[in-house]
C-alpha cells in the first residue's frame, strides 16, 4: 500500500489503481517478513495523509488498534493465527452498535449514545483476530443530511451514501475493509463512486444483529473492500462465526473464491437506464461487447418475453417502496422525533410523519406488491448464471448529494445478492458494474466477478 499515491489521484484507471489489499500481505505474516502491526502502521500512514481531506471517520482508537495488531503479530509468530482475516484493520459504519465507540448516526439527538455490546459482525471479526480501527460516516440518521465525507478521487464530489465513510475509506486506500449497510443502494452506489469492491449479501445471509435504523423487510449489512478475496473472506468469517439472521440459513459457498466464467448473463435495464448519463451508458455497452467477444451470451428484454415481464415488474418499485420504507422506519424514527423534532432536518421529519399517517391496511398493500415482484423474479431463476446491470445512473455528484438509488432498489427488494465491481471508468473517475443473482448465489456471483476482474483488468 504505497504512500506514493498523491493526496487526490490525477485520474482513475481501474487496471492500475492500488488500494489496500490485506490478503496479499498475509504470506509475509506467515513467513515472518511482515507483521500485522507493520501493516496497520502503513494504513495509519495513509490515513494521516488522506483523512484530513476525505473525512471518512467519525472516531478512531489508534492505540487500541495497535494493541490488537500486536496481539495478532504474536499469534502469527507462534503459528496460531485465528482466521484468514487475523490482523486485518477494518472500520464500521456508525449505524452499528460497538462496545468501544459511541453510535451516533450523525445526529445531535444521539450524541454520545453508547452500547455495552458489539454488533454480531463486529463480534465475529474480533473473534477472527481482525483489528477494529474506528467508525465511519453516514448521512443524518442514515438518509438525511449528507455526511461531510468527500470522494477520494475528486474532493469536489460526493462519495455516495449512505455508507459514505465506509466506501471512501477503502477507495482512499486507507483500509482493506469497511462495513456498511444497504436499505436501497447504500452499499452498491458508494462502491461505484469510490472505486471499491462491495458485496450486498442475500437478505439474512450475514448476521445483521446490532444494526440500527433499518427497514426490516430488506435492509442488510454490506462489505466494502479493496478486492474480491478480502471481501469474501470477511463475509465468510462473519457467517461462519455468527451465521445469518435468525430464521435464515446463512451464507452459502466455500471459504475461498475461485474464478468462474459465465456462459449466460441477463442484462437488466431497470428504471435506471432511462435516466443514466450517456457516458455511463456508452461504457456499459462497450463492456457488454467485450463480454460477448469472450463468448458470454447476453440476454436482454428484447430477446426473452420472461425478461421483459420482469423488467415491467421492476418498474413497479416506486409504487410501493417509499410507503413500505416509511412504515417500517417508524420505530425508532418516531421515538427520536419525539425526543427532539427541531434537531432533525425537515425532509426526514416529513418522511417519518408520512409513515405515521399510514394505516396497517396500507402497509399490507405494499407487502403484497413486494411479494408480487419477488414472484416475477423467481420465474427467471436458473435461466442464466447472473444478471448484469449498473450500480448508479450518474457519476459522483459535485457537492453533497449522495446519488440515486434506482439501481440499488432491485437487489434490496428482491432479497438478492449483488456485487459492485470497479471495472470501468468514465471521465477519469471510477464506475462499477453490478452483478445480481437469485437468493444464495453470493458465492457464484463473486466467482464471476473474480473472472471478470482477472480477464479485463490484467
Amino acid at each position: 500500500m504505497p504512500l506514493s499515491l498523491p493526496v487526490v489521484p490525477e485520474s482513475y484507471d481501474p487496471a492500475t489503481v492500488e488500494l489496500c489489499s490485506f490478503n496479499d500481505a498475509v504470506p509475509g505474516f506467515l513467513e515472518g517478513s511482515d507483521t500485522p502491526r507493520a501493516y496497520l502502521e502503513r494504513c495509519l500512514d495513509v490515513i494521516a495523509v488522506r483523512e484530513p481531506s476525505i473525512k471518512a471517520f467519525v472516531v478512531m482508537d489508534i492505540e487500541a488498534a495497535r494493541v490488537a495488531a500486536d496481539q495478532s503479530t504474536e499469534r502469527y509468530k507462534a503459528g496460531k493465527s485465528l482466521s484468514r482475516i487475523d490482523g486485518m484493520p477494518f472500520a464500521v459504519k456508525d449505524l452499528f452498535k460497538t462496545a468501544d465507540f459511541p453510535t451516533e448516526l450523525n445526529s445531535p439527538l444521539l450524541k454520545g449514545e453508547r452500547h455495552r455490546f458489539d454488533s454480531a459482525h463486529v463480534y465475529a471479526m474480533r473473534k477472527g483476530g481482525a483489528v477494529i480501527l474506528g467508525k465511519t460516516t453516514l448521512p443524518e440518521l442514515g438518509s438525511g443530511q449528507p455526511a461531510v465525507t468527500r470522494n477520494p478521487f475528486d474532493l469536489d464530489r460526493s462519495p455516495g451514501g449512505s455508507s459514505s465513510g465506509s466506501g471512501a475509506s477503502v477507495g482512499a486506500a486507507m483500509l482493506p475493509v469497511a462495513i456498511g449497510s444497504q436499505g436501497r443502494g447504500s452499499v452498491l452506489r458508494p462502491a461505484s463512486f469510490c472505486g471499491n469492491v462491495a458485496l450486498k449479501p442475500t437478505y439474512g445471509a450475514v448476521h445483521s444483529g446490532g444494526m440500527l435504523w433499518r427497514s426490516p423487510s430488506y435492509s442488510t449489512i454490506g462489505i466494502h473492500s479493496s478486492n474480491i478475496t478480502d471481501c469474501w473472506r470477511t463475509a465468510w468469517q462473519i457467517a461462519q462465526t455468527v451465521g445469518g439472521d435468525p430464521g435464515h440459513p446463512g451464507l452459502f459457498g466455500e471459504a475461498e473464491i475461485t474464478s468462474l466464467k459465465p456462459k449466460r448473463l441477463i442484462r437488466l435495464d431497470t428504471l435506471g437506464w432511462a435516466i443514466t448519463e450517456s457516458g455511463i451508458q456508452q461504457q456499459f455497452e462497450i463492456f457488454l461487447g467485450k463480454l460477448k467477444k469472450e463468448g458470454v451470451e447476453i440476454v436482454t428484454r428484447h430477446d426473452d418475453p420472461a425478461v421483459e415481464a420482469f423488467e415491467q415488474a421492476l418498474a413497479t418499485i416506486p409504487d410501493f417502496q417509499p410507503d413500505l420504507s416509511a412504515w417500517e422506519m417508524q420505530w425508532p424514527a418516531l421515538l427520536v422525533r419525539n425526543r427532539g423534532r427541531d434537531q432533525i432536518k425537515e425532509r426526514l421529519v416529513e418522511r417519518f410523519e408520512f409513515g405515521e399517517r399510514m394505516t396497517l391496511d396500507q402497509y399490507r398493500v405494499t407487502l403484497k406488491a413486494l411479494n408480487k415482484l419477488r414472484e416475477a423474479f423467481g420465474v427467471l431463476e436458473g435461466t442464466a448464471d447472473a444478471f448484469i446491470t449498473l450500480p448508479t445512473p450518474t457519476m459522483p455528484p459535485v457537492g453533497d448529494a449522495t446519488g440515486d438509488s434506482v439501481y440499488g432498489d432491485p437487489s434490496s427488494c428482491l432479497e438478492a445478492p449483488a456485487w459492485s465491481l470497479p471495472i470501468l471508468q468514465e471521465s477519469g473517475l471510477p464506475l462499477g458494474i453490478q452483478l445480481l443473482g437469485n437468493k444464495h448465489q453470493d458465492y457464484q456471483l463473486g466467482q464471476i466477478g473474480k473472472w471478470m476482474m482477472e480477464t479485463f483488468l490484467r
